[in-house]
């Protein structure tokens, strides 16, 4: 649940405790008030009708015939009153009495203070007071409070009916701006549902709403697109290695089926098996390529160690002699050599595979020129041949595995087709780079860029 999901939960849960808590408070309020205001009239009334007991009755008291307590706008309160003597002795009371007064033993003492009562089923409120020229003789006069007790009901009914309209609208209400909010969360995730079923054509294209969560989208868009496109690189990979795989095997199955199809002279036997032996040379290296380039895929960044560059260059050249030579081709380096972060064998590799492409495609007789130029955070190296070059349209297309250009880079020139992308690799895992230079003049350049190791002080600092 996002943040502003529950911040409208909380938001509506708080509004309608707040609403719950004001309509008690408030029906509580109200009974108060007229409750008071009816007690106020009740002592009011008692007050008066105790002082004038003593002129109507001569030697005996006796309760007047004024009206009851007005305590509301319909008119006066029906009145019960009773005057107690000594003993629970009733003096006087009113016809309106149903039934006998309520014992003087079962009533509060004579403070003043209003109370309910309840006589012959019917709700009263009442007040007791003393006589003021007699001792030991109270006067109790009530009032029935159905008015009251109707209003408060009434009020109650109100209240609870308002409460339920405003809980209603509340929770519709939240429901509307919860679904509002969390459209788009179900969009993201139903396009993630798909995604996950193999649909990479799903997309979430989500182009207003809440910024945050259009960035999410697009986000997770880009994300869709980047996952298309490395999932369409792995399948042409596989499908480029297979046939790369199928190629000397079905030349090494051909050769060895040929040769025993029928008997034959030693010369043709030595032959056979040297075209065989080519094939599975030529296999052995490919599944070599292969072998490093998943490995380099799935290490990610190397902890490296300062190796001297030019050391391993030379070590390089050195690998590549036997073709070079071959082809005539010399191989020249300039430059002094300086500490980079690395592994020695990854990095003679990615030079042994720079310097094997630069040969391949440099004419016979020709020269392959290496120069190494120090910085004082990298150490840049240049692998220049004399080929053809590299159209700037494939600068990037030619480190993909098994890429095939569209000059005389792309025949069939005996390489795996994974030099160049084992090369990147290897540089990316030590945090470099390599690319094809901008050519100035004949060949290819390509330009290498590794971290320097930092000197001892540096590395003591």
């Amino acid at each position: 649940m996002s943040l502003r999901v529950r911040y409208v939960v909380a938001t509506s849960a708080i509004t309608l405790v707040t609403l719950g808590a004001a309509s008690i408070a408030v029906t509580l309020a109200v009974n108060a008030s007229q409750e008071k205001q009816l007690d106020l009239a009740l002592i009011r009334e008692a007050r008066e009708e105790a002082a004038e007991a003593d002129k109507l009755g001569g030697d005996e008291l006796a309760i007047s015939n004024r009206p009851g307590p007005f305590a509301n706008d319909v008119g006066p309160l029906t009145k019960y009153a009773v005057i107690y003597g000594s003993g629970d002795r009733v003096i006087a009371q009113t016809l309106s009495w149903q039934r006998d007064p309520p014992p003087l033993s079962e009533l509060p003492p004579p403070d003043g203070n209003c109370f309910d009562l309840w006589s012959a089923h019917e709700h009263l409120r009442a007040v007791h007071v003393d006589m003021p020229s007699h001792d030991g003789i109270s006067l109790l006069l009530a009032a029935p409070r159905a008015d009251l007790d109707g209003d408060a009901r009434f009020l109650e009914r109100a209240m609870a009916t308002g409460f339920a309209v405003a809980l209603v609208w509340t929770v519709l209400v939240a429901l509307a701006v919860v679904h509002r909010l969390t459209r788009d969360h179900r969009t993201i995730a139903e396009v993630a549902r798909r995604v996950a079923a193999g649909d990479l054509a799903a997309r979430i294209d989500l182009r207003h709403g809440d910024r945050e969560i259009v960035q999410l989208a697009r986000d997770i868009d880009a994300m869709i697109e980047r996952l298309g496109l490395l999932l369409g690189l792995q399948r042409r990979f596989v499908a480029n290695a297979a046939h790369e795989l199928r190629s000397p095997l079905t030349t090494l199955y051909g050769e060895l089926s040929h040769a025993l199809r029928r008997s034959r002279d030693a010369s043709e036997y030595e032959r056979a098996i040297r075209e065989a032996l080519e094939s599975t040379s030529r296999l052995r290296r490919l599944t070599e390529d292969l072998l490093a380039v998943a490995r380099m895929g799935a290490a990610g960044d190397e902890a490296g160690e300062p190796v001297d560059i030019g050391e391993l260059g030379h070590e390089a050249i050195g690998l590549v002699r036997h073709e070079s030579d071959a082809k005539g081709v010399k191989i020249e380096w300039d430059g002094p050599g300086a500490d980079v972060v690395g592994r020695a064998h990854d990095l003679v590799r990615l030079l042994r595979n720079l310097l094997e492409n630069a040969v391949r495609h440099t004419p016979a007789g020709g020269t392959v020129r290496v120069h190494c130029r120090p910085g004082p955070a990298r150490v840049e190296l240049s692998v220049r041949d004399e080929g053809p070059g590299v159209p700037p349209a494939e600068r990037e297309q030619i480190f993909e595995a098994f890429y095939r250009g569209t000059r005389e880079r792309g025949a069939n020139d005996g390489g795996t087709g994974l030099g160049l992308t084992i090369a990147r690799e290897i540089a990316h895992a030590y945090g470099g780079e390599v690319v094809v230079a901008a050519e100035e003049g004949p060949g290819a350049v390509f330009a290498v860029t590794l971290k320097r190791a930092p000197d001892d002080a540096s590395a003591k600092a």
